[in-house]
């Protein structure tokens, strides 16, 4: 048994099905292990939008990339049930999740998707807005000849709302990750874009059930605060918006569990209660 357990399980968790992710699904397991984890969820990606490149809309199984499908992801999800019966007896709870890309036409896709396929925990990022990927630095950087920061704001914001509205997902992933290649582009105003928007997203998450991740994957990105800021984490406290988990939105092994020391000062409503 072990006596200097993590209190918070890491929730956002990309194994090697993820065409941009290294380290096997066993490999993560053991990372967990070893920093005295009690759970991890795996969150593969999963990115059918026809607007983004070709190469993210596949995932890889067996060392070869295929189409993100949902017959395809079939082995991803056998690997995780697999993987939760050979480490309940070392102390670890594994879980079986997943990310998706959202985009507006996906919902009948994702309903099939959940239908056949009983995840745990479903995270719905925005990662592509009109023809820009705000997760691709040279997409990012021509977004400005496209687009003004306010109606930039408008189109992220308003995918947020629609994911949230869906009612298809536990939690949006990263909501103000635009900040991770946009600041350079449009400056440090767009870590203030939220304001005068994120209401009516607030609104949508909490009729549609919808919760809050807090990813500490921005500080390896050389950010000082989360994804999402304190500001988002604390106007969303206050409008009753759920903080549901942390995640490290690992890629490698090494990356399980990052910052979770100081994340736990953050997410606080999540950690068990040990009495007096």
């Amino acid at each position: 048994m072990r006596d200097n357990l993590m209190s918070l399980p890491d929730y956002h968790v990309h194994p090697d099905f993820s065409f941009d992710a290294k380290g096997t699904i066993d490999e993560f397991c053991k990372a967990a292990i070893r920093k005295d984890l009690t759970e991890i969820c795996f969150t593969t990606h999963y990115d059918t939008d026809p607007r983004l490149p070709e190469h993210h809309r596949y995932m890889r199984i067996n060392g070869e990339l295929v189409p993100t499908s949902i017959d395809n992801i079939g082995v991803y999800v056998d690997a995780v049930h697999k993987a939760a019966d050979k480490y309940i007896g070392h102390e670890l709870l594994v879980q079986c999740g997943v990310e998706i890309g959202y985009f507006s036409g996906c919902e009948d896709e994702m309903r099939k998707l959940f239908q056949k396929y009983q995840f745990h925990y479903k995270i719905g990022s925005v990662h592509q807005v009109n023809e820009t990927d705000i997760c691709n630095q040279k997409s990012m950087k021509i977004a400005p000849s496209k687009y003004d920061l306010d109606r930039f704001a408008d189109l992220v914001y308003e995918d947020l709302i629609k994911s949230a509205e869906s009612g298809l997902f536990d939690v949006l992933g990263h909501i103000d990750m635009y900040k991770k290649y946009g600041i350079q582009p449009y400056g440090e105003r767009i870590n203030n874009i939220h304001e005068g928007r994120i209401d009516k997203l607030f609104d949508a998450m909490i009729e549609n059930g919808c919760g809050l991740e807090i990813n500490t994957a921005s500080l390896r990105k050389g950010f000082a605060e989360y994804y999402p800021s304190m500001a988002i984490i604390n106007a969303a406290r206050s409008a009753g918006v759920r903080i549901v988990a942390v995640g490290s939105d690992a890629h490698r092994p090494e990356e399980v569990g990052y910052d979770f020391e100081g994340a736990m000062g953050v997410a606080y409503e999540l950690l068990p209660y040990r009495g007096e």
